[in-house]
């Protein structure tokens, strides 16, 4: 097994753990909300890491620069920013309301959930980060970021994946920077596509059930791509729509 089989099998693994750990959320969450919430973030967590691990072994690779896609940067970026976590920023939408008493404190806040997923998609899955720490990662010292361009990736994020008409929609409804969001889901999922299909074209072969299965997959992904928002207030757990927790 090549050093890049190995990190695609491995990110493919992590892939399928998520969707495993998704799933069994609502039922561990009736038995203890902490772990439930507990146990998605980190599962997203991996699969950035994996992500990332994949990112090391093919970046000096010809063909293909991550950096050149508002997609496969974000994701680097945001695994990055997670894993060197020396700031506050990234607590997800998840941990944000489920955790540390989130529904007390937050009772009667209003929120804005910007996902490009369209709400006929009832199957994909959605992960929600505040929108502004993005912004913020990218305005630190490059010393601490390591980011070479962050004027670039800007630019990307608010065209590439919407990042500016959400940014503009909470701005035109007066909502605080700090209760806007944004679904990462779709960019992690056309990264994965990206890569797959640059993979593809340099004859690479995936090896084991779920690299071949999700090989295949991301290989002849097209998502649908329409900007749509949820906007929610606080008042009880109960209250918020299912999907929204472990979105």
């Amino acid at each position: 097994m090549t050093p890049v089989q190995h990190a695609w099998e491995s990110l493919s693994n992590t892939m399928r753990v998520y969707v495993e750990t998704r799933l069994g959320f609502e039922r561990l969450r009736r038995i203890d909300q902490e772990e439930a919430i507990n146990n998605v973030d980190r599962a997203l967590e991996a699969k950035l890491e994996k992500f990332h691990a994949l990112y090391d072994v093919t970046k000096n690779l010809s063909g293909f620069d991550y950096f050149a896609h508002g997609d496969t940067s974000l994701v680097v970026a945001l695994r990055n920013a997670i894993h060197h976590r020396d700031h506050d920023l990234f607590i997800s939408w998840n941990a944000l309301l489920g955790l540390n008493d989130g529904m007390t404190r937050l009772a009667g806040a209003a929120f804005l959930l910007g996902s490009t997923t369209p709400e006929s998609d009832a199957l994909t899955t959605r992960f929600y980060f505040r929108l502004q720490d993005f912004y913020d990662r990218l305005s630190m010292p490059k010393a601490q970021t390591k980011i070479q361009n962050p004027a670039k990736l800007k630019s990307m994020w608010d065209a590439e994946l919407m990042f500016a008409d959400i940014h503009a929609k909470g701005k035109a409804e007066r909502y605080p920077v700090k209760q806007v969001y944004v679904d990462v889901m779709p960019a992690f999922m056309t990264a994965v596509s990206r890569v797959s299909k640059w993979l593809a074209a340099t004859d690479f072969r995936p090896t084991g059930y779920d690299g071949k299965t999700y090989f295949e997959h991301f290989r002849a992904l097209e998502l649908a791509k329409e900007l749509d928002f949820k906007e929610l207030r606080v008042p009880a757990w109960s209250a918020l729509p299912k999907e929204t927790p472990a979105a």
